[in-house]
């Protein structure tokens, strides 16, 4: 998949487009253009990731029925041991870290920062205004997994 950069009014913009705690950037850029998600990610089921050769569940927005997800509710949940815990459905863009230790979730479980230094030095992070994990955190070594 592509990687593209943006800078901050664009982003800003990008932001001011989306739903909380459902879209992502593709999301938003396809609802605007008037792209229709592929049929697999609009029904929540599993479909196979083309860059890994592996099965993902992709997650769809929550009903009124369903909580929502955040970093704070996962903190509690799994009882994960961070000061700060951030949240993205597809584990793949974030805020940046700024308290340690720390954390970053998606749906299915986290990765644990011990301090700024063992963060900053990831090769699977890529730091910049945001937080970009090109091929999520669950592919990162450490990434532990909840059901």
């Amino acid at each position: 998949m592509p990687t593209i950069r943006i800078d901050e009014e664009v982003y800003t913009w990008l932001q001011s487009q989306a739903r909380p705690f459902e879209d992502t950037p593709n999301s938003v850029l396809r609802r605007v253009a008037g792209l229709e998600l592929p049929k697999e990610e609009r029904k929540g089921v599993i479909v196979k990731d083309q860059n890994f050769s592996r099965e993902s569940t992709q997650v769809v927005a929550p009903t009124a029925l369903e909580p929502r997800l955040s970093g704070k509710s996962l903190k509690e949940k799994w009882k994960i041991p961070a000061r700060q815990v951030l949240y993205h459905q597809d584990g793949t863009f974030y805020e940046n870290l700024r308290e340690f230790p720390g954390a970053l979730c998606d749906p299915s479980g986290y990765v644990l920062f011990s301090s700024k230094d063992e963060y900053n030095s990831s090769s699977y992070l890529h730091i910049g205004l945001k937080l970009n994990v090109p091929e999520g955190i669950s592919r990162m070594p450490g990434y532990r997994r909840f059901q």
